[in-house]
């Protein structure tokens, strides 16, 4: 199974102008969810969707030719849950009752000239009330700057509940840039995330789960959640919020403020020490020139 999906694939194919405006979207199970897609005005032949599942390869949900309403649905889709709405430079997927298995991420495409165009994708997360499970994400203290490491954290507590299994944690990412989609960690990617142990006591189970971030680029910036499969039931972290001090932010530091202070004082006191050179050396030119202009007086007296 794969556990880092960045879907690089889809990019490389080509979006050719098909939106789909939200990367990351979450819904609690057995709602009914709308997956938004906004086709190009150029020509092409048949509407698609697929969908991929966390560490799964692509399935074909749905496929329609242009000119025609008629919707063909694929194997495992035609249980009546899966719709799509058709209108001009529109093609929206909706989803009925959703289930566990309909957390992926969602792909609209076209054909075109015999190639196949998707989207950017989108992710939906899908989560329902679990009071024996929480999941609590510790905020970052500092705003981070460009090539630091950090380490996020997800604290999972279980209160008077034993499941076999134990806990499968992801954990994806929601880009305020929207071009890429969301980037999702599973919890067999140890490279990435750390489980620093579980303790128990007579009520509740607390596991600390943990996921490094190294040599921290802009591309980094979001908001980072922890999602947890534990007991059947599906539960997810309130964010963390990863973002970067501008360069107006950091020249805003003390040091800073102290360093301009000292160099705007030392200007000053120059300027002074140079006006009052200027002005002694003013009033020795005034003293030269009347002592000569005593000596010409004295010379124009002696003279016949």
């Amino acid at each position: 199974m794969s556990t880092v999906l960045f879907f690089a694939f889809v990019c490389c194919i080509g979006a050719q102008n098909i939106e789909q405006p939200k990367r990351l979207q979450t819904s609690k199970l057995g709602d009914d969810v709308t997956i938004e897609c906004y086709l190009p005005n150029t020509d092409f032949n048949n509407m698609m969707w697929y969908k991929q599942g966390i560490g799964m390869k692509l399935q074909a949900i749905s496929k329609t030719y242009i000119y025609m309403t008629d919707v063909e649905y694929f194997d495992g889709n035609t249980d009546g849950r899966f719709k799509v709405t058709i209108e001009k430079g529109i093609y929206h997927l909706h989803i009925s009752l959703t289930k566990k298995e309909d957390i992926a991420t969602y792909f609209c495409g076209v054909v075109t000239l015999g190639e196949l165009y998707f989207g950017p994708g989108t992710f939906l997360m899908l989560h329902e009330e679990h009071t024996a499970t929480t999941a609590l994400q510790e905020p970052i203290s500092d705003k981070a700057h460009i090539g630091n490491n950090i380490t996020l954290v997800c604290r999972v507590q279980t209160v008077d509940e034993k499941c076999a299994g134990g806990h499968h944690v992801y954990w994806f990412r929601e880009a305020a840039d929207e071009s890429h989609p969301a980037i999702i960690y599973a919890d067999g990617d140890m490279k990435k995330q750390h489980e620093e142990g579980c303790e128990d006591d007579s009520t509740s189970q607390i596991c600390i789960y943990t996921l490094a971030k190294r040599n921290l680029s802009l591309s980094d910036a979001g908001t980072y959640y922890c999602a947890v499969l534990a007991c059947g039931k599906i539960v997810f972290g309130n964010g963390t919020h990863l973002e970067f001090i501008t360069d107006s932010e950091s020249t805003a530091t003390p040091l800073f403020l102290i360093l301009a202070s000292s160099n705007i004082i030392s200007m000053i006191i120059i300027i002074l020490l140079v006006a009052v050179r200027c002005k002694d050396q003013g009033r020795l030119s005034d003293l030269v020139i009347k002592r000569h202009l005593k000596v010409l007086s004295r010379l124009e007296i002696q003279m016949p």
